[in-house]
């Protein structure tokens, strides 16, 4: 299993991974349109039943199902809202390449290539003009605890193996540095396929305007950033601003 090398290779924690479903299940408990609306510990979410060794029951998302809709409007009527505006200033998919990791394969290529998420997220951020340092919110897809682990270094929000350090510190809580899946992410949400990369999008728009209620961060939105992924191989990655 990747989780299982990955850990292994940078250092990352059990507990780690239990931190990423109890923010999740804190931001959730904010949040009226999420499914997992009840609190978890750390301990409450690695006393859990073994699902996938070194995962947990509740470090995996649930369930499946739900809908988003998308209303769109032209820039004159957009303007006429009234609402605060935000800017989505870029979007890049991409699909994996011969010997990235693809959750189906049989083995692990001998020579890595680089990951969907790493070449999408790479090409967003050039587009818009920013960087991953500029990012003052992100979404990233959390299927289980150890894939948002993942992404936030293939992302570029921070290098491979800082993220035990950055979540066992709560940088990436509502009120630390850089918060991640502030509306509970797929964790709290669940995952319908096809709706979890706007309903991403649209938690960053409510940051970013400032509109998030209890589940605001606290420091100053200006630039968010989601990152979704699907099996077997694609990602897409978007960069907003005010």
């Amino acid at each position: 299993m990747k989780i299982q090398r990955y850990m292994a290779e940078h250092g990352i924690s059990e507990s780690t991974l239990a931190k990423v479903a109890a923010k999740a299940f804190e931001n959730g408990a904010r949040n009226p349109n999420a499914w997992r609306r009840r609190p978890l510990s750390e301990d409450e979410v690695l006393a859990s039943r073994m699902v996938n060794h070194p995962l947990t029951q509740y470090m995996f998302c649930s369930p499946g199902e739900g809908a988003v809709a998308l209303v769109l409007a032209r820039g004159e009527r957009a303007r006429k809202l009234g609402r605060a505006r935000v800017h989505l200033r870029s979007v890049a998919f991409r699909t994996r390449r011969f010997g990235s990791f693809e959750v189906f394969s049989p083995s692990i290529p001998i020579a890595a290539a680089p990951s969907p998420t790493t070449e999408a997220a790479a090409a967003a951020f050039e587009q818009a003009g920013v960087a991953p340092e500029d990012v003052d919110v992100a979404q990233l897809q959390d299927t289980e605890s150890g894939a948002e682990i993942m992404h936030l270094a293939e992302t570029g929000l921070c290098e491979h193996g800082e993220q035990e350090s950055l979540i066992q510190g709560g940088a990436t809580r509502r009120d630390g540095r850089l918060p991640v899946n502030t509306d509970g992410g797929c964790l709290a949400n669940g995952e319908p396929i096809g709706a979890s990369g706007l309903r991403q999008v649209h938690e960053i728009v409510v940051q970013l305007r400032g509109e998030g209620g209890k589940r605001q961060i606290a420091g100053p939105a200006r630039v968010g950033f989601t990152q979704v992924y699907g099996a077997p191989g694609v990602s897409a990655c978007t960069v907003l601003s005010r």
